[in-house]
């Protein structure tokens, strides 16, 4: 074989390779091309399902968009109503008795105790109240008061904050005093 046979052979099988694997060619851009639309595609796909919350009547509140109704919706009433333990001193006077008398450092927590015991009924409601009657006797900060009183207050809750804090309605479950005073 001549030099330029052998050249002329190699420079063939070198273009054979190239299009074979060994290099770039009009398959693997075809691929590419390909594979960034389908990317585009589950990109458009994913976008619209996350949307989609939005376009929906009447709307709904879900994942992954919330539209915050609690915020965004108008309120027919600012009235709310919360179940809570009042202490009371001497005088007549009356405040909130901390929730870690109540049984939890938790608020949420206290407050379910207090309406778990109004539903079930008066005794157990009395019951609760002793034993908060007989907390607040031991601390030293709560020593003005005389009672506790289990009750259920409805507040306007944007006049309560505006400091008018007296109850618009109540309903008083138990009454129990505070030692021996």
């Amino acid at each position: 074989m001549s030099a330029g046979a052998g050249g002329e052979a190699s420079r063939s099988a070198g273009a054979a390779g190239a299009g074979a694997g060994g290099g770039p060619s009009q398959g693997a851009g075809a691929r590419w091309a390909d594979r960034r639309g389908y990317a585009y595609g589950v990109t458009a796909v994913l976008l619209l399902l996350m949307l989609a919350p939005l376009f929906r009547r009447p709307p709904v509140d879900s994942f992954p968009l919330s539209t915050y109704p609690m915020f965004s919706w108008g309120r027919h009433d600012a009235r709310t109503t919360v179940e809570r333990a009042v202490g009371v001193d001497s005088r007549g006077g009356r405040r909130p008795i901390p929730p870690r008398l109540v049984g939890s450092e938790e608020v949420l927590q206290a407050k379910a105790t207090l309406a778990q015991s109004i539903r079930q009924g008066a005794r157990a409601t009395r019951a609760l109240c002793r034993g908060i009657a007989a907390r607040v006797a031991e601390q030293s900060g709560q020593a003005d008061l005389v009672s506790v009183e289990i009750r259920t207050d409805t507040f306007d809750a944007v006049a309560f904050f505006e400091g008018q804090e007296t109850p618009i309605d109540s309903k008083l479950h138990a009454t129990c005093k505070v030692g021996a005073r």
